[in-house]
């Protein structure tokens, strides 16, 4: 996946790292150790809304859910069952491997780089890799080189927010800003008022994305992130109007079904 306002410990900051497959440094928090029969569920959603003065609000959602058993329990390339469903849109099944510490995702053995907002686990991509030693007020710096689902090629700060060690888990919050499309931009929509809609293309403005992430050993179970962005909109009718854009997902872990009894 947005929007806190967050008041940081003063922040130590570390070295810019560029994003990539390196492991995690502190694997307690953040690499999994996926075992043969894990099983993780998560539920999540996606929110895109523009907003435009004198003109109705734009608002599109989708949610759904999705369930892993680990088939494979590799430290290099687990291997996983998932089940999802796209609630009124799509549902299905499939193999999932993580390869270069969750860089790399492959699907029924079609492998792509891992763009995904949210996700089950730790992605160095949009991640990028932490010091070796985490503490609380702790940042460091990622380069993101190519646009992802939720944001743009460009520079984002993740600091830590809380420990548990004897959990092994971390909350981080990643705040970042890019100029461009996102991964599979529909850069058009409609502006309505008054019973009459007109289709618009989008021009987008500087994105600036932020939100909290928790990890329990490097899985997912609490996700946040809202991406916002000033955006003009244009028509052949209308002319050109400035609008804003938000988006943000929501992703948690869940119990699995039955799992109450």
């Amino acid at each position: 996946m947005k929007s806190l306002i967050v008041t940081l410990l003063a922040a130590l900051a570390g070295a810019s790292t560029p994003a990539g497959a390196a492991t995690p440094a502190d694997a307690a928090y953040l690499a999994p150790a996926f075992h043969a029969g894990d099983r993780f569920d998560n539920v999540f959603s996606r929110t895109i809304a523009y907003r435009a003065g004198g003109y109705d609000e734009n608002v599109r959602r989708i949610s759904g859910s999705a369930s892993y058993t680990v088939l494979e329990g590799s430290a290099t390339q687990p291997r996983l069952h998932i089940d999802y469903r796209y609630d009124g849109v799509h549902q299905g099944t499939g193999t999932v491997e993580f390869r270069d510490s969750g860089a790399t995702s492959c699907f029924d053995g079609k492998c792509a780089p891992n763009t995904d907002a949210s996700g089950l686990a730790w992605n160095p991509r949009l991640w990028g890799t932490p010091p070796a030693t985490l503490r609380v007020g702790q940042s460091w710096s990622v380069q993101i080189a190519a646009p992802w689902e939720l944001g743009t090629a460009g520079t984002q700060k993740v600091t830590v927010v809380a420990l548990d060690s004897a959990a092994q888990r971390i909350t981080l919050l990643r705040e970042g800003s890019g100029e461009g499309a996102y991964l599979g931009d529909k850069l058009e929509t409609t502006l309505s008022r008054g019973g009459q809609s007109w289709p618009v293309t989008v021009q987008p403005g500087r994105s600036h994305w932020y939100g909290y992430t928790t990890f329990c050993a490097g899985v997912v179970v609490s996700d946040e992130l809202m991406v916002e962005r000033p955006v003009t909109l244009v028509s052949d009718k209308l002319g050109r109007i400035a609008a804003s854009e938000r988006q943000y997902i929501l992703l948690n872990a869940m119990p699995p079904a039955g799992a109450g009894g």
